[in-house]
C-alpha cells in the first residue's frame, strides 16, 4: 500500500484548508479531513468552533489538544 503520511498539526487555531495550503499538494482535501477526522475521534485534536461564511459551507476550526 501507500506509505503513511504524518501531519504535523500547525499551533494554534486552524482549519482543513489552512492545512491542505502548508502541505504543497502532498494531500488531497479529501485525505485532509479524514486525517482531521481520525485525530479527533482519537483526541490529539478539539473542534473549537464553526465560521459561517456567506455562501457555501461553514467552516469548522480545530486546535492540537495540549499534553496534561
Amino acid at each position: 500500500g501507500r506509505p503513511l503520511f504524518n501531519i504535523a498539526w500547525p499551533e494554534g487555531s486552524f482549519s482543513a484548508k489552512d492545512v491542505f495550503k502548508t502541505l504543497d499538494g502532498k494531500l488531497s482535501n479529501v485525505s485532509v479531513q479524514l486525517k482531521i477526522n481520525k485525530a479527533v475521534s482519537q483526541g490529539e485534536l478539539t473542534k473549537v468552533g464553526t465560521v459561517k461564511q456567506s455562501t457555501g459551507r461553514p467552516t469548522s476550526i480545530y486546535r492540537k489538544n495540549v499534553a496534561s
